[in-house]
């Protein structure tokens, strides 16, 4: 087995901290990495995993018989704490860290490029991870003790995750935050397929009180939202057969709907949506175009003509940075760079769209009460197995007194070949 971990970034006033940990060995042995990591790096205790027995069974079955590489981490997992696998008050399913909330999101935008829309001929997913940029305090407006430590902000140590199984699964390389063995953002692996997943503000308005968190123990069996695209970088190489794991697949929500984009390394993309009601299902092929989402259900709003339009709000946002990233792909002549990538998602980051909103008299206090951020961009690049990435650091005073973000450099990561 082997382990090694690097600080990529977070230097003192750096927003956050970002480490490569880079694991070879079998699925018990990346979960029991994991698990001692959760036990010495964040003081979790086996308190911290307390659920129903009767949920612990159903949950710890279903892995056995769904996702068997999963359970086999799980041990891993149930090892680092000191603690039988098969014991029925323990959930060893994930590893929450800085928030027993896995997902909330300000809005995401990614796009797909086919090889044979790119100067190099090589497929790329470009994405926009916008969060909040507080701690779970702050988001679910719960003050905290006066005398107790500030909350850490939920997206400031997220782990840039290389696996290398060796008894099951694809090597991969992704992106996690909120959980560390399945708190999968983005992410490739060694057959080319590269994930992504964006919030369903659309079907989070429409829910309103019916919204159905699970904050604390998880009463549901299956894969939450961020579990799903673990199960998909672990075990699918074609778009087929992610397409068929996201439609068999039991899921459920654990803090908000989503949807996702897959591709694999030939060029076919599609992006996967439950309804509202998630009693249907929907797979929406790219036709080997460039191929892109933001946060509402394209199932309901198949092409921009269809869409709500006027001034850009809070409100219709999702719609906006979608037309913005539709018009300057659609305008475009010849092959895509990277570069070119870039600055087509840079034109929809929170900092572009706080911006166009400070422009309007009406809008503008609402901007500037915005506490989201563009956290991270990252771009895969499916052929050579690598992602540059981008990640949000702070802010810094202009001369005016205004405040302007501070990022850092690109820096490039690839899938080791073993």
């Amino acid at each position: 087995m082997i382990i090694r971990e690097q600080v990529v970034f977070g230097e003192p006033g750096d927003f956050m901290t970002v480490r490569h940990l880079t694991i070879d060995g079998t699925n018990f042995e990346i979960g029991r990495t994991l698990g001692a990591l959760a036990v010495e790096r964040y003081g979790q205790t086996s308190d911290y995993l307390v659920a129903d027995p009767v949920y612990v069974r159903a949950r710890r079955a279903y892995m056995q018989q769904h996702f068997p590489m999963h359970a086999e981490r799980m041990k891993g997992i149930a090892e680092a704490f000191g603690l039988n696998p098969d014991d029925d008050r323990y959930d060893f399913t994930g590893l929450p860290h800085l928030t027993d909330l896995p997902q909330a999101a300000l809005g995401c935008s990614v796009v797909y490029y086919p090889p044979a829309t790119t100067v190099t001929g090589h497929g790329y997913l470009s994405r926009n991870y916008d969060f909040f940029v507080g701690s779970m305090a702050d988001l679910m407006m719960v003050p905290e003790p006066p005398d107790a430590n500030p909350a850490p902000a939920v997206m400031s140590e997220p782990y840039i995750m290389e696996w290398h199984p060796e008894n099951g699964g694809y090597a991969s390389l992704a992106i996690h935050a909120f959980d560390t063995v399945s708190g999968t953002i983005d992410g490739i692996n060694s057959a080319g397929l590269v994930v992504a997943m964006l919030a369903d503000e659309e079907s989070m308005q429409a829910l309103g009180p019916n919204w159905e968190p699970h904050p604390g123990p998880q009463q549901v069996v299956g894969l939450h939202e961020l579990a799903v695209m673990r199960l998909l970088l672990d075990t699918c190489a074609t778009v087929s057969e992610a397409a068929e794991a996201l439609l068999t697949v039991k899921q459920y929500y654990r803090f908000i709907p989503c949807r996702y984009l897959v591709a694999d390394n030939v060029g076919r993309s599609f992006i996967y949506e439950n309804s509202t009601g998630r009693n249907m299902q929907y797979v929406i092929d790219g036709d080997g175009r460039p191929q892109l989402a933001t946060n509402f259900q394209l199932s309901k709003h198949q092409s921009p003509e269809t869409m709500p339009d006027g001034t850009l709000t809070m409100e219709n946002n999702a719609f906006w940075r979608y037309r913005m990233l539709n018009e300057r792909i659609t305008d475009h002549r010849d092959g895509f760079t990277a570069q070119e990538m870039k600055d087509t998602n840079a034109c929809v980051s929170v900092a572009k769209l706080v911006e166009t909103m400070n422009a309007d008299p009406v809008q503008k206090p609402i901007a500037e009460g915005l506490t989201g951020r563009t956290v991270w961009h990252s771009l895969y690049d499916q052929q050579s197995r690598t992602v540059e990435v981008s990640f949000y650091l702070g802010e810094k005073e202009r001369a005016d007194g205004t405040l302007r973000e501070r990022r850092s450099d690109y820096m490039t990561f690839g899938l080791d070949a073993r």
